[in-house]
């Protein structure tokens, strides 16, 4: 499964205008009505506020398309459709899958979280480095923002590894540094091992490849990682 399967995803709730409805996930025409929306809700305010919007996207043209969401409910959806999960699993849930990062090794396919008494009450999904696509609220539905605000981030085990090489910016990760490591345990020198894809790393990856027969192109993909004894 590909990290961008799960972006176009959430890309296609964006612009089918899906709505937030508590604990719902992935639900659409016939099932949503006025009476099942109040009956998923726990307050009549609540209730009151996903009605709005949901009539509102119903009379812009909607309707047909859309799905209901709650914060999880937007990634579990996905998840357990592909066979990712086996159980359906809330915020709090999702972010216990996920191994913690810090906001600088952000990437497609991560999530990132707030938090309240020490647990996850609200997950969002990046698209990118600088973007996610959240089941926001009542009065919003399922939109696309800036990465702004969250508390916590982390990395799911659903997606494959990315190809590393030099970039600018430069690549950052707990990928790349345990390609640091394992190049310096193999002898060549990668500069220091900080989780940054400098201009040392790439010529050490070019050694390395060079004295495997590999093509030395300084870009570390699933025969280098392989070469290295890394999963990919």
């Amino acid at each position: 499964m590909k990290a961008s399967d799960f972006t176009e995803y959430l890309k296609e709730q964006v612009r089918n205008h899906s709505i937030y409805v508590w604990g719902a996930q992935g639900q659409k025409k016939p099932t949503i009505t006025e009476a099942w929306i109040r009956k998923r809700e726990k307050t009549k305010r609540n209730a009151d506020r996903a009605i709005a919007h949901w009539k509102k996207e119903v009379r812009e043209g909607y309707g047909d398309v859309l799905r209901a969401f709650d914060c999880s409910g937007l990634g579990t959806f996905f998840f357990l459709k592909h066979n990712l999960i086996d159980h359906d699993v809330n915020a709090d849930g999702l972010r216990k899958l996920c191994r913690e990062i810090e906001r600088s090794e952000l990437r497609e396919g991560d999530m990132t979280f707030r938090m309240s008494g020490g647990r996850a009450v609200h997950v969002g999904y990046a698209i990118d480095r600088d973007r996610v696509i959240e089941a926001k609220g009542r009065d919003v539905g399922v939109v696309e923002s800036k990465v702004s605000g969250w508390d916590r981030f982390g990395r799911p085990p659903f997606f494959g590894s990315r190809e590393l090489r030099l970039t600018h910016p430069y690549m950052r990760g707990e990928d790349v540094r345990r390609l640091q490591i394992a190049l310096r345990d193999q002898g060549f020198d990668p500069g220091q091992t900080d989780g940054i894809f400098g201009k040392k790393t790439e010529r050490a990856v070019k050694r390395f490849q060079k004295s495997c027969g590999l093509k030395a192109d300084g870009i570390a993909g699933k025969n280098t990682f392989f070469a290295l004894g890394l999963p990919f």
